[in-house]
Parts: structure tokens; sequence; C-alpha cells
């Protein structure tokens, strides 16, 4: 499943913003990775296919915590932060 993070809403509060440009940056970068190693046209180095995948679901909730802490909601932290 490929989730566009970076097709914000011009009026994204998070528009502009350079950590979260970096994110999505790498998760874009370690899903195309893992599509290639996937469809057989890229070998595996230094991480496996695993820790790869685990890397853009770390990636994917970081986005996602971004995403609502920027619309004021609870980022998940446990710590019921939204006001």
């Amino acid at each position: 499943m490929h989730i566009d993070y970076s097709a914000q809403p011009e009026m994204s509060p998070l528009r502009g913003n350079r950590a979260y440009a970096a994110l999505v940056e790498q998760h874009e970068d370690v899903d195309r990775r893992i599509a290639r190693i996937e469809s057989g046209l890229e070998r595996p180095e230094g991480l496996s296919l695993a820790a790869l995948k685990l890397r853009r679901s770390g990636l994917r909730e970081d986005l996602a915590r971004q995403q609502r802490k920027a619309l004021g909601q609870c980022c998940n932290c446990g710590n019921n932060c939204a006001g």
C-alpha cells in the first residue's frame, strides 16, 4: 500500500516544514528501495528486506503522528496531548 505523504493540501500546517519534508523523502527512498528489492532489480545490501520494511513502518508512523499533531489531535503518545 502506497501512501503519498507529500500530497498535502496547500493550506496544510505542515507545508514548508523541513523536518516533515525530510521524513517524507526518507519514506519515499525506503519505499522505492523495497520495491526494487521485491522486483529483483536490487539485492539487499546493508539492511535486510525485513529491516527496511520495519524502517518504512516507523517512518509511516512518524509521518502520521506529525500530521495528527499539526491538526491539533493527539499524536497517540499516550499522554492525551490533544488540547
